[in-house]
């Protein structure tokens, strides 16, 4: 039997989701905590958490690190509303191995929960449609550039200078500089921390 604790703060959803959990045969959920918060002052082992991202006291997004860190050979699904793509990366990024759009979980969970106990990971539709439109996206933007702009785009992203970037590909800090110009124009950014989000997983 596998144990999964939930953390919700909607306590009218927080029932309908260990109501869901526990009509399976294979999964049982004895623990709902309404922020994270209150699981770290007495943590309890589990073979799932069930996350989500709106919390009072502390978000999901903080939680994971904490959580992995405990018992980092657990599995943590992000339940939520949120559907932004900075969210969903920042969730993947930090060890989520499933998000999930909350309006479609009670529907899914013995799909998701499966996935995950066969050493798989899943995502909504709606949120791998978006996965899927950000690498299309990233793919396109990199087509736009030149060999060297994509050269000098990696040194940026690999968090070094400009004169790094100079002297790693042999150009003058000036060069580097129009290239950089010529690189937000094609990609209508006009910041470092755009040219990140942009290419960002």
């Amino acid at each position: 039997m596998k144990n999964v604790i939930i953390f919700e703060d909607d306590f009218r959803i927080a029932v309908l989701l260990k109501e869901k959990i526990n009509e399976l045969a294979d999964y049982q959920c004895e623990a709902v905590f309404s922020n994270p918060i209150e699981f770290l002052e007495n943590p309890i082992p589990a073979d799932i958490y069930l996350l989500d991202i709106n919390m009072p006291k502390m978000n999901g997004l903080d939680a994971i690190k904490k959580i992995l860190a405990l018992y980092p050979e657990s599995n943590i699904i992000i339940n939520s509303i949120r559907e932004d793509s900075d969210t969903i990366f920042n969730a993947i990024q930090l060890g989520a191995i499933g998000y999930i759009d909350k309006q479609n979980f009670q529907m899914d969970c013995p799909e998701v929960f499966d996935a995950i106990q066969n050493d798989g990971a899943y995502m909504s539709p709606k949120i791998a449609r978006k996965v899927i439109a950000h690498f299309q996206k990233k793919k396109n933007d990199l087509e736009k550039l030149t060999q060297c702009e994509i050269a000098i785009t990696n040194g940026i992203l690999d968090g070094l200078s400009y004169k790094l970037v100079a002297d790693r590909h042999n150009l003058s800090i000036d060069s580097v500089r129009s290239h950089i110009k010529n690189i937000y124009r094609k990609l209508n950014i006009n910041s470092k921390s755009k040219l990140f989000n942009t290419f960002k997983i």
